[in-house]
This record gives C-alpha cells, sequence and structure tokens, in this order.
C-alpha cells in the first residue's frame, strides 16, 4: 500500500515538474527565435518564422535539463525499461491504426469546434494550421519527426510515467497522458494529443518507451509529412481517394481492433482500478487545479474574431 502523503507529493512534483519543462522550453525557444530574427532579419517577411526549427533544438536541450535535474537515478534507469510483451509488425500495424482512429476523432472535433466558433462570428483556424502543418524545412523536418517524438516520450512516457508507475498503471497513463495535452496549448491540438497520450502510454508500459517513441515518430513523419506530401503531389481526385482510404480505413480498422480487444482492456482495467480518491489526489490538487486553469486561458485566448 502506498502511503497518501507520499503519494500527494510525487503528484505535485510531477505537476510542477511538467509546467517548469513547458515554461522553460516556450522560453528557450522565443529567445532562440529572437537571436535567429537578429541575425537574419528576413525572417519576419512571410510565414518563414513558423517553418523554423532550429530555434526548437536549443528549447530541447533546456527542457531536457530540467528532466534530468528533477529525476533521480533510480528513474532514469527506468526509462527504458523493457515492456511485458514483445513488438511485431502486426501489433505495430495495428497501433498505426489505432493512432488514425484518433486523427479521425481529432478532424471530427476540430471541425466540430470550428463550426461552433463560427456561429459566434469566431475562428480557430490559425491553431489547426499550427498542429497540421507540414514541414517544409530541414531543421522543422528534423524536430517534428526526430527530435520532438524522442524527448516529448522521454518526459511524458519517460519521467512522468515512471515516476507515477509505482502507484498503478492507470494513474500514470492518466496523468502523463493529460500533461501531454495540456503541453501542446493549443485548443484544437490539445484534445488530440491527450488521446494519443493515452495509447503511447499504453505502448510505454506493454512493449517499452522505444516502441512508443517509434509510433510517435511514424505518426509525425509518415502519417504527418510523409502522407501530407504525397497528398500534395497527386491529381485532386487520386488526393481525395488516398486520403479517404488511409484515414477512413485505417481508423475503420483501428476501431474494429479496439472492439476485439475490449474484453480485455475491460479486464484489465478491473483488476487495475484505482481508487476514486486516488484519482481526485492526480487531478483534483492546488497544482493541477491551477496549470489547468492557466492552460485553459492560454488556449482559448488564441480564438480570434472572424
Amino acid at each position: 500500500m502506498k502511503e497518501p502523503a507520499t503519494y500527494r507529493q510525487t503528484i505535485k512534483k510531477v505537476w510542477l515538474t511538467s509546467a517548469t519543462y513547458t515554461i522553460v522550453f516556450q522560453i528557450a525557444a522565443v529567445v532562440a527565435v529572437a537571436v535567429e530574427v537578429l541575425l537574419k532579419p528576413q525572417l519576419l517577411s512571410g510565414d518563414q518564422l513558423e517553418q523554423i526549427g532550429s530555434p526548437y533544438f536549443f528549447a530541447v536541450a533546456a527542457g531536457l535539463l530540467v528532466i534530468l535535474a528533477a529525476s533521480s537515478p533510480r528513474i532514469r534507469q527506468t526509462f527504458f525499461k523493457p515492456g511485458d510483451a514483445p513488438m511485431n509488425w502486426r501489433t505495430f500495424g495495428g497501433l498505426v491504426a489505432v493512432t488514425l482512429l484518433v486523427q479521425l476523432i481529432f478532424t471530427g472535433y476540430s471541425n466540430g469546434l470550428e463550426s461552433l466558433l463560427n456561429s459566434f462570428h469566431l475562428t480557430a483556424n490559425a491553431e489547426v494550421d499550427a498542429a497540421t502543418a507540414g514541414s517544409e524545412t530541414w531543421s522543422m523536418f528534423i524536430y517534428a519527426g526526430f527530435l520532438a517524438p524522442i524527448t516529448e516520450e522521454l518526459v511524458f512516457r519517460g519521467f512522468i510515467l515512471r515516476t507515477m508507475q509505482p502507484f498503478g498503471p492507470v494513474p500514470a497513463v492518466a496523468l502523463s497522458a493529460y500533461l501531454f495535452g495540456l503541453y501542446h496549448l493549443n485548443i484544437m491540438q490539445s484534445p488530440f494529443a491527450l488521446i494519443l497520450g493515452v495509447v503511447l502510454g499504453y505502448v510505454a508500459l506493454k512493449y517499452g518507451i522505444k516502441w512508443s517513441i517509434t509510433l510517435h515518430a511514424f505518426n509525425n513523419l509518415v502519417l504527418g509529412d510523409g502522407l501530407g506530401w504525397l497528398l500534395g503531389i497527386l491529381p485532386k481526385t487520386a488526393s481525395s481517394i488516398v486520403n479517404l482510404l488511409v484515414f477512413v480505413g485505417g481508423a475503420g480498422l483501428g476501431l474494429y481492433l479496439l472492439w476485439r480487444q475490449l474484453p480485455v482492456f475491460k479486464n484489465w482495467y478491473r483488476t487495475q482500478r484505482p481508487k476514486s480518491e486516488d484519482l481526485r489526489h492526480v487531478f483534483l490538487n492546488w497544482a493541477g487545479i491551477i496549470l489547468t486553469l492557466v492552460s485553459l486561458i492560454i488556449m482559448v485566448s488564441q480564438i480570434e474574431a472572424k
């Protein structure tokens, strides 16, 4: 049995470390962008600033220093702990299908929210563009396709998941996914990141973090940049057909696989189900409430008049 005081202290540490990581990352990125602009003022023209990936290299390093300082050597040794089950191509393909299902849910959510905002003469299209934009420079390609998946997995499925794991897999996956959603600070993208975070947390626990990194990178590289590039060079009709086959077909397969595994998930949750007060400690603590409210205010502030 866990000590309640230790449990609460660990949760607050995780919340505050996640907030510190996000703040340090954002400040480091802003400073690096400012330096880039001073050296190359021409970057202010058009949307060139949005496609500079190099400032995020500095931000990644600064953020990882926060995680290094907050994590003990014992916790760091668990980051790459092997999972309980081996991975094979069929399992990975099934996980990709589930990821496509999450993508389809994101599309429906973003379209629905945008329609609702439009009825009040508001829009969050800028946030959709930020969430779905492909990489147009090598620096952004390297960051989005490799650095971001690796570092985000080390933070959320490494430090956060493994720090919470001794208190049960459900609180560990739930908090790591929730903080992953808040970290994106995007009213359109954050719900997608939260759901994807549940999938990645499950993968990290069952198969190991190297596979959550691989799935995360596959989502960014193949389902994001690669598929976007392919759809862009195909004729309009062919592009629509490929898009339909990949996303709707893949999402349908993902839904079918989840339905097939539903009894397994129900049995797992029944055996691992945490007490209600444990989950209240995870989300209804002063650090969690304050940081959630601040994050929501930032996300809502990004909505613009149409």
